[in-house]
């Protein structure tokens, strides 16, 4: 008996021998197929995550381009506001200059006292950059005197320091001035000029247009034709 059971148990163990390989094969091909499930899931999420990824780029790319564009926007808008700025100075400054000149020879041929005296006193306010000041003696020559050879100088004087002082209304009413009060008078085409650059400065783009075209063709020789013909320019590049 027992040689009948030492038999049965060799040949169990030998029965699990021979299944051993049937069965590794069997768990190594499960784990194969886990394995091919567990790339296939893999390379899914990772065509989810480039793709999304992409569209994230795409998107960040385009709000860069709306930014890069609004900062141009801004930079060209502060440049043109600096450079009408500087313009405004050059070119008071160089009436300035040119007034002075026609001035000095003037005196020559008068006295320091009396109407010329007053008006030489407010137009060194004007020089000295003191406005406030400058702007009430003119007031007060105009007041006293406005009938005087002067006069329409002091008027367009006045204009002057409203528009550096940037208060467009009132230096557009001061040039109005010269051209109403006293026509035919030498400041004529720069009053005209000046009267355009504060409609321009006040939006009002349409009468800026108007007068400064008058300039052009009704002071063709003037200066103040050239400064009118390169504003206009300028208004059309800008689209004004």
């Amino acid at each position: 008996m027992q040689r009948a059971l030492s038999g049965g148990l060799a040949a169990a163990v030998l029965a699990a021998f021979v299944a051993t390989p049937a069965i590794a094969q069997s768990q190594g091909e499960r784990i194969g197929a886990l394995e091919q499930r567990m790339g296939n899931v893999e390379q899914k999420l990772g065509n989810q995550a480039l793709l999304e990824m992409s569209r994230q780029l795409d998107a960040l790319s385009a709000e860069v381009r709306t930014l890069r564009g609004e900062l141009e926007k801004l930079q060209h808008e502060l440049a043109a506001a600096r450079s009408q700025q500087r313009d405004q100075y050059v070119d008071l400054d160089t009436r300035l200059r040119a007034a002075e000149t026609a001035l000095t020879t003037a005196q020559a041929t008068t006295t320091a006292a009396g109407p010329e005296a007053e008006y030489q006193a407010a137009f060194n306010l004007l020089k000295e950059s003191r406005y406030d000041e400058a702007a009430s003696a003119f007031t007060a020559f105009l007041a006293q005197h406005r009938d005087h050879e002067l006069a329409s100088n002091a008027q367009y004087w006045l204009g002057e320091v409203r528009y550096v002082k940037r208060d467009f209304p009132a230096a557009l009413s001061a040039f109005e001035g010269v051209l109403t009060g006293y026509p035919g008078a030498r400041k004529s085409p720069d009053a005209l000029l000046k009267a355009g650059y504060c409609h321009y400065e006040l939006g009002h783009f349409d009468l800026a247009r108007t007068a400064l075209t008058r300039v052009t063709q009704n002071f063709p020789d003037s200066t103040a034709a050239v400064e009118a013909a390169e504003r206009l320019k300028r208004m059309s590049a800008e689209g004004r």
